[in-house]
């Protein structure tokens, strides 16, 4: 162990050793780097010899990342007792959809500069692509075995969250954590075939709505699209096969940002935020309607009948 080790590193480290029963949580939507950073470190932790229980509130996990170990082990209720509580990838409780009065010790692991510093321990890494990388920086430093499978977590974590390595803040340190990755144990090829090669039917029917309402604004710089809870239930699609819609119009040559919404229930609509260009910061938009993330990438939650009036203050300005 390195005798110089960050303060905030080396108390997280008493207390997961201290700790017997550790519950590792992921936020709400859940993405590649929230449920690979979970279950990655929760992999370290057994090995340890520490009991884990790995939580998220959502009924229904994205499907495309079922071949994750210990995918099938997420709970959606959190255990009556525990000793350390640890979050991944989320700026605040209410990311992680739950109340705030966590009586235990806890960590947050996280790169989002809107991060609230929530917990005891709070080790945030704005300019780190991922949270699986802050991770992976913590558990080396420590020389904490990670194995395989741990690997084929964080590694899958990476690639999510890095846009396959196409968005900012890749640099050549994110190659080397990569390569050790592989070394490791993940595999780039059968990672990246069982992300993007499993498409259902219903998600390509959904991509077809999302593409028939598309439209283009100021000048075709900013893309608008909508899906509602009568796409969804039309095309037997579910929720999750909409996270990388927004991508879609991001990809059209002209445009510089991309708004997809789709409706979460009968109340509320989920707003995602995807941009370009260096002039148009995601995460200030988000935060206006009390959301959060990246200066490209970022997301927020509001009422359904503030629709309108939501797109027209981003469009207009």
């Amino acid at each position: 162990m390195t005798p110089f080790v960050d303060k905030n590193y080396q108390k997280a480290y008493n207390f997961i050793n201290e700790a017997y029963h550790i519950v590792i949580a992921s936020h709400i939507n859940p993405d590649g780097d929230t449920l690979g950073s979970m279950l990655g470190l929760g992999i370290v932790l057994k090995k340890m010899g520490k009991k884990v229980t790995y939580f998220n509130c959502e009924k229904n996990l994205p499907r495309k990342f079922d071949f994750l170990p210990s995918y099938k082990k997420i709970k959606q209720i959190l255990p009556e007792d525990y000793d350390l509580f640890i979050s991944v990838d989320a700026a605040s409780f209410e990311r992680v959809g739950i109340a705030q009065d966590i009586k235990t010790p806890s960590i947050c692991f996280d790169h989002h500069k809107t991060n609230t510093n929530f917990c005891t321990i709070n080790i945030v890494n704005q300019n780190s692509i991922s949270t699986s990388l802050v991770i992976f920086d913590f558990l080396e430093t420590f020389e904490l075995t990670i194995t395989k499978e741990s690997a084929i977590c964080f590694y899958t974590a990476l690639v999510e969250d890095s846009g396959f390595f196409k968005f900012d803040r890749v640099n050549s340190e994110t190659f080397e954590k990569a390569a050790k990755l592989v070394e490791l144990g993940a595999n780039p090829n059968k990672i990246s075939d069982l992300l993007t090669n499993r498409n259902s039917l219903a998600k390509i029917r959904l991509m077809q709505r999302y593409l028939e309402v598309l439209v283009l604004k100021q000048n075709a710089t900013i893309c608008l699209s909508k899906i509602t809870l009568k796409d969804f239930d039309q095309t037997g699609a579910k929720k999750s096969d909409s996270d990388e819609f927004v991508n879609i119009g991001l990809s059209l040559a002209t445009v510089k940002l991309s708004i997809f919404c789709y409706e979460i229930d009968y109340e509320n609509i989920k707003f995602s935020l995807r941009s370009k260009s260096d002039k148009i910061d995601c995460s200030k938009i988000a935060e206006n309607f009390g959301g959060g993330g990246h200066k490209r990438a970022a997301g927020f939650t509001a009422k359904i009948n503030e629709y309108d009036d939501i797109i027209r203050l981003i469009i207009d300005n």
